[in-house]
Formats: structure tokens, C-alpha cells, sequence
């Protein structure tokens, strides 16, 4: 618990200058794919207002990934929320958490995002079960696009996870994903690295290569 703890400390500052940022709306679904040394990983983020439902709004984001020499993937972490925005920028979250080794379980939190045209940032601490084997789990995103001319873009993203099991505070899964690349219109893709681990044991892979990201529906 004590790093969950640290991880949210240490984005308080980010909270506090990310509020003098002008608010873009509805931020767009993104699907991105990662071709590395070891397989090919995948994720999709959707964070989204309920335009007709003054505060109401969605919110997932699907990561699944594979080694070249598997037929299908044990790897995947899957959650779907439905969100309330309770003041500005802040929404309470609930609905459903999946992977393959927990299945498919209850999930409540808390969900701060904020978008720009330069700058997007979703932390998103929560609780997923809710039994002897619950997780608290904390997720921070962080992009910075800046604009090179009217068409090109800069584009960074950190993106870290972590999670442990409530009753014995062990590690349950972790990870650290890195980009660094240019944005042409709704296209990005640059390098990119992947570090996870899974479990009490901390077992590790590392995934490092090219990614290719499009931007949907903004």
C-alpha cells in the first residue's frame, strides 16, 4: 500500500499545475499497437462525457499482449466504468475489472483527468474486488504533444501501473510503458518500451520496438 501511497504524492503536483490548463472536450478514443523484441503489445483508452447526462461519462482502457511464438494471448487487463464527474475535472468511477488469472470482477475509484491540446493527464487510484483477495491498484497516464507546425506534433507518454493485494500488501502486477514519437494529424508512432511484471514473485518481461497509435472520434 505504502507505494500506492508514494504513487499518489507524487502526481499531487502535476494535479495542481495541470488546473491553469484550458480544457479541451471529449477527449478521442486512441488504439495504439506496440511491435517489439519480444511480441506485440495493444491498448485502447476510451475516456469519454455522456453529452446527453450532465456529468455522467465513460471510461476504459483495454491492454492485451502476446508473444510472437503464442497462438493466443494470457496476457490481457481489461476494465469498463461508468463515471459521475463530481466537481471539475474529478469523477467517481464503478464497473468491471478482467484479466485471465482473476476474471472478471467488481471495480470501484476515483478518476482525475484532464485534457489539452498539448497535455493529457488520467490518474486513476481504485479498488478491484471486493473479498479476501481485493487489489488496490493505481494507474497514472501522462502525454505531452507539442506542436511543431500546423500539421506535426511532438509526442511523449509515461504510463505506469501498480497494484498489491489489500490483505498482505503483496505485489499483484505492475508495469512502466515509455513513448517517444511525432503525431501527423490523428496518426503517432515512434519507439517504444514496455516493462511489466506480474505477481508476488515479480516476474518480468520487457518489450521494446516501434508503436502506431490513431486517434477516433474526438
Amino acid at each position: 500500500m505504502k507505494q500506492i501511497l508514494l504513487f499518489s504524492v507524487g502526481i499531487v503536483p502535476l494535479l495542481f499545475f495541470s488546473q491553469n490548463n484550458k480544457q479541451a472536450p471529449n477527449p478521442p478514443v486512441v488504439f495504439e499497437a506496440l511491435a517489439g523484441n519480444k511480441g506485440i503489445a495493444s491498448q485502447m483508452t476510451i475516456n469519454k462525457g455522456f453529452q446527453e447526462v450532465r456529468g455522467l461519462g465513460f471510461f476504459s482502457a483495454a491492454n492485451i499482449s502476446s508473444k510472437w511464438n503464442e497462438d493466443r494471448s494470457n496476457d490481457a487487463m481489461i476494465q469498463a466504468n461508468i463515471t459521475f464527474e463530481v466537481i471539475k475535472n474529478f469523477r467517481m468511477l464503478g464497473g468491471m475489472h478482467y484479466t485471465p488469472t482473476t476474471g472478471l470482477r467488481p471495480t470501484a475509484g476515483i478518476l482525475y483527468s484532464l485534457s489539452t491540446p498539448e497535455f493529457l493527464l488520467i490518474v486513476n487510484p481504485r479498488f478491484i474486488g471486493f473479498s479476501e483477495k481485493s487489489i488496490a491498484e493505481g494507474m497514472m497516464l501522462l502525454e505531452y504533444k507539442p506542436a511543431i507546425n500546423e500539421n506535426w506534433k511532438g509526442y511523449s507518454r509515461v504510463q505506469a501501473l501498480y497494484s498489491e493485494t489489500i490483505k498482505d500488501g503483496a505485489h499483484a502486477r505492475s508495469y512502466l510503458m515509455l513513448r517517444l514519437g511525432v503525431s501527423y494529424k490523428p496518426l503517432t508512432f515512434g519507439l517504444g518500451a514496455n516493462w511489466d511484471r506480474y505477481g508476488p514473485l515479480k516476474e518480468s518481461k520487457q518489450n521494446f520496438g516501434v508503436f502506431a497509435a490513431i486517434r477516433l472520434f474526438h
